[in-house]
């Protein structure tokens, strides 16, 4: 959790979390690839909190009108979460596959970029530090999170909904790459990301304009899971069992939906 007028500093702890947590992957040793998953899941954190935070409070400080605040995010999510992840996963492939410049290269390369990030948040940014008459410590912030989770369901399900959608999320992350090579097949990791990330991009340019139209949430969702139904069907067998290389185009119907 990122508190008021810490997003600078935060995303400069992202940087160095990261870069360590890249530093970690030349050692063979157990324990320390141990303490590269500590630094990624910190590291991971401050990446979905520390950006934002210093964002929403820049943007409040100098005036800004709120709509562009939502064209900023809608953007960030096109080309960072989408765009900019094909571009990585295709650049990764290139230094391991083309350049053979072996597995751990494309951490080397993220080591880098994520110096030149935080030399331009060091030597960019403005400290800002919202509204200091809601400046709350950690314990404050968790009871009156805690009081608006227990009063409103709303709030409750939508908590729900996102811990259930992370948790699937981790959960493929870390079994794709173990379950498309189970004889231990040297498969292209960051091609097959790419077109996860692409399929992801695709999936979400669908539901913005599905929601676009006069279509109820429910519409939607009954279409979507009738169509995956019955893609789903046609196959030979299920989506999230298969561990052979030709899985990979129900896997990335996945990561669309």
């Amino acid at each position: 959790m990122v508190g008021q007028g810490e997003g600078k500093r935060a995303s400069i702890t992202y940087c160095i979390t990261y870069i360590l947590s890249c530093i970690t992957k030349h050692s063979p040793q157990y324990r320390i690839l141990m303490v590269w998953r500590i630094l990624g899941g910190i590291a991971t954190s401050l990446l979905f909190s520390a950006f934002e935070s210093w964002l929403v409070a820049e943007h409040n400080k100098r005036g800004f009108e709120q709509q562009w605040l939502s064209i900023t995010f809608s953007k960030a999510i096109f080309l960072g979460n989408g765009l900019v992840a094909i571009l990585a996963g295709l650049f990764g492939n290139l230094l391991v596959g083309s350049l053979a410049m072996g597995p751990v290269a494309p951490f080397d390369a993220a080591s880098i970029f994520l110096a030149i990030g935080m030399a331009i948040i060091i030597s960019s940014w403005t400290k800002n530090y919202g509204d200091s008459s809601e400046s709350k410590d950690l314990m404050t912030q968790f009871r009156g999170a805690a009081v608006a989770i227990a009063s409103d369901e709303k709030i409750a399900l939508l908590g729900a909904i996102q811990s259930l959608f992370e948790g699937s999320m981790y959960t493929f992350v870390f079994l794709w790459t173990p379950a498309l090579s189970l004889n231990g097949e040297d498969i292209p990791h960051g091609f097959i990301f790419a077109t996860f990330m692409l399929s992801s991009m695709l999936g979400s340019y669908l539901a913005s304009r599905l929601l676009a139209h006069t279509l109820t949430y429910i519409d939607i969702v009954h279409t979507l899971l009738k169509g995956l139904e019955k893609i789903i069907a046609s196959a030979d067998i299920p989506m999230f069992v298969c561990g052979d290389f030709n899985s990979v185009p129900r896997r990335l119907i996945s990561r669309a939906c």
